[in-house]
This record gives structure tokens, sequence and C-alpha cells, in this order.
């Protein structure tokens, strides 16, 4: 079963569809927002990554991580207008994706790479920056999880803090998105 099946799924597809939904709204309402038109070459960019990712989503749900890797790897490749921040936001969520189909496939040091290439192409906080800090995030709670197996407590308990920390920062990154104070973040979401 993939990482984007079931209710989890929906979360993990989410980000691709609100920058979809986000820009044919600012289509529809061109007039009502200081930001300037929307080409088609945007949207079909969007457009491009989409149907990367349902691709990797279905060879992942066929058993075939390689394939739906290098499906999701061609997003990196989309000519995205530069200054589109749509651009950043699809990359950064490819990165995500490439580091949870790698650290599925065991391979956690080819996740963490994945997490710092995306981090280092990140030139503004985002929704987008916390989940690779969420992912990294995973990658240390994966490797606990085998350390604590193989019997070697006093890293586990390292890389379970590693895992904290990193959690802890997608919040505080989430957090500064939403504009709550640390101190004062309303628990009731409103």
């Amino acid at each position: 079963m993939s990482a984007r099946a079931g209710a989890g799924g929906l979360a993990l597809a989410f980000p691709l569809a609100r920058a979809v939904a986000i820009i044919a709204l600012g289509v529809a309402a061109q007039g009502c927002s200081s930001r300037p038109h929307v080409d088609e070459r945007l949207l079909a960019s969007l457009g491009l990554a989409q149907g990367y990712q349902h691709q990797a989503d279905e060879l992942e749900e066929l058993g075939d991580r390689g394939g739906a890797l290098a499906r999701v790897r061609r997003v990196l490749e989309i000519p995205f207008p530069r200054n589109a921040p749509e651009r950043e936001d699809v990359r950064l969520d490819a990165y995500g994706r490439i580091a949870e189909l790698h650290l599925a496939s065991g391979d956690d040091r080819a996740a963490e790479q994945s997490v710092a290439r995306g981090l280092s192409e990140r030139t503004r906080t985002s929704y987008f920056e916390a989940r690779l800090y969420a992912v990294r995030g995973k990658i240390h709670q994966t490797r606990a999880r085998r350390l604590r197996v193989s019997g070697n407590a006093e890293a586990a308990r390292t890389e379970s803090h590693l895992a904290l920390d990193a959690f802890e920062r997608s919040i505080r990154i989430n957090e500064q998105v939403l504009g709550l104070r640390r101190s004062g973040a309303r628990k009731d979401g409103g």
C-alpha cells in the first residue's frame, strides 16, 4: 500500500492539490488581487507535477518504488516560471516525497539527502519547509526504532531526540506560517 493511500494519503496529496486550487482561484479572481496574471505556462507546469505525482501513486500501489521515484524526480525537471512561488512549493513537496520513498525502501541516507537538498532550495518560510522537517523527523524516528530493535538503547535515544527536535521545528514553522505566537498559540485553531 502506498504512503499516499488511505487517510494519510489525503494529507500527503493535499499540498499539490492545494497549489493547483490556489492558482485556479487566482485566475478566477485576477482583478481582485495584486497578484499578476497567472499564465497558462504556470498552470501547465502544475498540471505536469500533478500528473507525475498521480503516476507515482499508482506505481507505488503496484509495488514499483523505483518507478515511483523516477516519476517524482520528473517533477524536479519541470520548467516552472522562476518567480512563481508555486515552483518552490512543488519542488519542496517533491523532495519530501522522494525522501519518503527512499525511507520506505530502507535507504535513510538517501532520504536525508533529499530532505537536505530541498531545505537548501527554500527561500521562504512555508508549510512545505515544515513538511521537510517533519520528514526529517520520520527519518530519525525510523533510525531510533531500528536501533532499539538491535539493542543499542543509547543511540536509539539520541535518534529519538533528533526526531523530536525535527518535529518541533516543523511545528514552529507551521505556527509561524499561521502567525501564532509560541507562548500564546491558540489550541482551538481559530
